[in-house]
């Protein structure tokens, strides 16, 4: 009896434990969801520490922490990845603000449906400011803005 229950022990300790290995070797789906998303173009620091520009948007710390990545499917031209980076006084629950450098085209984006894959949530910290980050924001906001109004319509 005692032969059989050491053996057993050492077949169990020698075993790999299969249900770890699924569970750490397999990637996780991402999360999809549907969001309401509108669009801001107010210039300026925000929640996460970092001056405004193309490719961030602001959203509910509950639901998409700051630094959070995302993916945007059914907004037209405006589809594409951002990063969480402001948060806004009227963006509550399932609803995403996408900065765009230029108010016309803020509100010509309008109201929509979208859905959002969450690629990776982020951390909730911010940073200090960077004036580096700050110029080369402003920059690339200026080279937006011109291409929008030279543009052909």
């Amino acid at each position: 009896m005692r032969t059989l229950f050491a053996s057993l022990i050492v077949f169990a300790l020698l075993t790999p434990h299969s249900a770890s290995q699924t569970s750490s070797g397999k990637p996780r789906r991402p999360t999809i969801r549907y969001f309401i998303a509108t669009a801001y173009a107010v210039e300026g620091t925000g929640a996460s520490g970092k001056w405004s520009h193309p490719g961030t948007v602001a959203a509910d710390r509950n639901i998409l922490p700051l630094n959070s990545r995302i993916r945007i499917f059914g907004a037209g031209k405006y589809s594409g990845d951002y990063t969480v980076e402001d948060t806004g006084g009227k963006v509550d629950g399932h609803h995403i603000d996408v900065y765009m450098p230029s108010r016309a085209e803020a509100k010509k984006f309008g109201r929509q449906r979208v859905k959002v894959v969450i690629l990776h949530y982020g951390d909730d910290e911010a940073s200090p400011p960077n004036p580096e980050q700050k110029a080369h924001a402003k920059a690339v906001n200026r080279k937006v803005r011109a291409k929008a109004k030279t543009a052909p319509k």
